[in-house]
């Protein structure tokens, strides 16, 4: 019953939690896992240890180690894959949405916490992160119940208060290295309210405060050596920050939408202005019961500031580290700034119209603008694993340079591969060196690593292997190197008798690009069979003359867009075709170019003549 009165009493609360939860769960595993993601789902397996994962970040990982053990121990009951970790994220995320609430209201008021979990649950940057198997939307959970416990700690300072903010804190900086700034800004708003404390003696404030402190510092002692550990580091991949850092975290945070950052700008001001406009006591004493525009601009603006430049300070002493997802623990700070400038607009027309406006260029800037729930925007390792898999019959062994995160795919469940990492030139070199090595492989790369071998690597390709089925996806890549000697370069076409221009299955096909230039004939197209999935249909681009067929060296070629536009309810990806023939290989004469196609999984086969023609 007592539930029953709350929700309806908190109607609104739970709409707007519903639409964040709808908008943080809806296709939550579409996108492929990235690097740093299978990072994670490659060591929390339940086959590890606690102990082994601690080792393994201590070496490996700046973080602490609470996200991983929170999915390490989820892992223990369900299978170890993107959509579970990615729904514990999300989880976290829905939790943040509660969190900023009672945050906001116990920092000002309920219509406040109402105004930011509205603008929290459609914020694009806190969703992407909340799909993410990363610890972001943890550390934003933590950052803000860290807060909320701090503003309680400080309002009424009692053992229990205490030990809540230490627990909190705690949870907070086991989140996220950077939560450590986070936590200092915390100690020097608790510094302020110790020279002119709240409701309590100044030595007691001090006392709370230091008990606080040694119990959080002293349950972190455990990643202290991670902690270590990573400042003696002398390098890292992240570049030193840009004059505009701030403004681009700032504009990422709301998704780069020019309309949605005006008016968060606009709101700040006012919320300056209202600051500006508001009487202060002289003696500098804050009560935050009644001074909560004085009170709230203290926390906020501590929080903000400390958290933005003790990273830039140590980026140019020590090593870079500015990265702008690692902020998201700045968020809910910026959001309830803006949730306090939009309550004090008087007019409740003006007000709901702001909000309206948030709404519906934040959702459509989502939904619309970056078309997020259905384009691609993570490395689809997933996809070109899954590529391997479906084709390597005879478990040829995968090359890559990116070894331990392939291995994720390419060593689990059912899938056992030799995964040999290594860059392709390096193992193209090695088997220069000892031929013995001289079979087909897979190699498989992305993620910046572009299909570019030196030139002694191409010149020994170009002799003894050739390609014969690849996939190209959004920052993923794999090719499958046959030795040339192997390919065939006829195929037996008598079955056909008298060829017409469709002979056999029927299938539909497009020669969309078509050259012969200096002996070198270059196309591309697709073809597929109707009605069923291209991933098992071989296609063959020949040369016809007298009734025999030439066989021409050819690859697939990953072709989404064929499922699209014909808006087949079958996968038609597949279907793309390319081929590079060097035409002084032939006898002179005059050939047709056909396509011919064979599915031994639905028993189908087809010989189609295309209008080209070639004379040598």
């Amino acid at each position: 019953m007592k539930l029953f009165n709350w929700l309806k009493e908190n109607k609104i609360l739970m709409i707007l939690i519903f639409i964040g939860t709808v908008l943080r769960f809806y296709k939550i595993d579409f996108q492929s896992p990235w690097i740093d993601e299978i990072f994670t789902l490659a060591n929390t397996g339940k086959e590890k240890s606690f102990k082994e994962i601690y080792c393994f970040l201590k070496e490996n990982d700046p973080h602490p180690p609470l996200y991983y053990y929170i999915i390490h121990i989820v892992n223990l009951f369900f299978d170890n894959t993107s959509l579970v970790a990615r729904t514990v994220s999300a989880v976290f995320g829905v939790g943040g949405l509660f969190a900023i609430y009672y945050l906001a209201q116990e920092l000002f008021n309920k219509k406040v916490g109402i105004i930011a979990v509205a603008l929290l649950s459609i914020n694009y940057f806190h969703i992407y992160y909340s799909q993410e198997a990363r610890m972001y939307s943890l550390l934003f959970l933590t950052t803000t119940l860290s807060f909320y416990f701090l503003i309680k700690f400080i309002k009424k300072p009692t053992i229990k208060s205490v030990i809540l903010h230490a627990i909190f804190a705690l949870l907070m900086i086991y989140s996220h290295f950077f939560a450590l700034f986070t936590l200092f800004s915390q100690y020097i708003i608790l510094l302020i309210f110790i020279v002119k404390p709240f409701n309590v003696e100044r030595k007691k404030m001090l006392i709370y405060s230091i008990i606080s402190g040694i119990i959080t510092l002293l349950l972190y002692i455990p990643s202290v050596s991670i902690f270590i550990k990573n400042t003696k580091r002398t390098s890292t991949w992240i570049p030193l920050p840009t004059v505009d850092v701030y403004t681009q975290i700032f504009k990422e945070f709301f998704g780069q939408s020019e309309v949605i950052i005006f008016f968060v700008l606009i709101l700040f001001m006012y919320y300056l202005f209202i600051l500006f406009n508001k009487n202060s006591k002289i003696n500098l004493e804050i009560n935050p019961n009644e001074e909560k525009q004085i009170f709230s601009f203290l926390v906020l603006f501590i929080w903000i500031i400390i958290t933005l430049i003790l990273p830039l300070i140590s980026s140019y002493v020590k090593l870079p580290m500015l990265i702008i997802r690692y902020f998201i623990n700045i968020l809910p700070a910026i959001i309830l700034l803006i949730a306090i400038g939009i309550y004090y607009i008087k007019s409740n027309i003006v007000k709901l119209s702001i909000l309206s406006i948030f709404f519906i260029f934040s959702v459509t800037d989502v939904i619309i603008v970056k078309s997020y729930y259905s384009n691609v925007n993570k490395s689809q390792f997933r996809e070109a694993t899954n590529f391997i898999i479906k084709n390597n019959k005879n478990k040829e062994k995968v090359v890559t340079s990116l070894g331990l995160y392939m291995s994720y795919f390419l060593n689990n469940g059912n899938n056992h591969y030799d995964v040999i990492e290594k860059p392709l030139d390096v193992y193209i070199s090695e088997i220069q060196q000892d031929t013995i090595h001289l079979k087909p492989f897979w190699y498989i790369d992305g993620f910046g690593n572009d299909y570019k071998p030196n030139d002694a690597s191409t010149s020994f390709i170009n002799k003894y292997y050739y390609i014969d089925n690849n996939y190209d996806g959004f920052q993923a890549w794999t090719k499958h190197f046959v030795l040339l000697k192997e390919v065939p370069t006829t195929i037996d076409i008598s079955k056909f008798k008298n060829i017409q221009q469709y002979n056999g299955d029927g299938f539909k096909f497009n020669v969309e690009s078509f050259e012969n230039k200096d002996n070198k004939l270059n196309l591309s197209g697709w073809a597929y069979f109707d009605k069923q999935e291209a991933s098992n249909s071989e296609i063959s681009i020949i040369l016809i003359k007298d009734g025999k067929a030439t066989k021409l060296m050819s690859k697939k070629v990953n072709r989404p867009d064929v499922t699209t536009y014909f808006k087949s309810e079958f996968n038609l990806e597949n279907s793309g075709f390319s081929s590079t023939y060097d035409l002084s290989k032939l006898q002179s004469g005059k050939y047709l170019l056909g396509i011919y196609m064979i599915n031994k999984a639905t028993n189908k086969e087809g010989l189609c003549l295309t209008d080209k023609t070639i004379e040598h």
